[in-house]
């Protein structure tokens, strides 16, 4: 496993590929300061938390099922910036609550649709699937 990360490093990680957003690819890479990541959700949330990229993993990251076994399962109410909401193929870090009531948040995601973006999420997120909220375990 990776050193371990602050909340606050994770936000700025994420926030690294938002200008210019970066575009989506399954099979592509980006480079920036914080290393060379595949250019997928999963590429992007490793990114974020600093997991190893390439060289160290020659496939740019961890997969979806491989985040999930970095990390623990937590509540909704628990939910804090660099936590994340993984589903079977997708994933989005969370930043913070965009309503009161919990019901809609700030994300970050990495989609085919839009490349990175920072929006607000209807929880758990306004696609079809099963998102629940997770912690990475290296965090401090």
């Amino acid at each position: 496993m990776a050193a371990g990360i602050r909340r606050s490093e994770i936000i700025e990680r994420a926030e690294s590929w938002l200008w210019p957003s970066v575009a989506h690819s399954t099979t592509k890479f980006h480079q920036n300061e914080f290393g060379i990541y595949r250019t997928d959700c999963s590429g992007y949330v490793s990114m974020a938390w600093g997991l190893p990229g390439i060289p160290d993993d020659r496939w740019g990251g961890l997969d979806t099922l491989e985040l999930a076994g970095v990390s623990a399962l937590i509540g909704k109410d628990d939910l804090r910036a660099g936590d994340i909401l993984l589903d079977a193929g997708r994933v989005v870090i969370f930043h913070e609550w965009a309503a009161q009531d919990q019901s809609e948040y700030w994300g970050f995601e990495q989609s085919g649709e839009t490349g990175t973006v920072r929006r607000q999420i209807p929880y758990p997120h306004d696609s079809d699937g099963d998102f629940t909220p997770r912690r990475y375990a290296n965090l401090f």
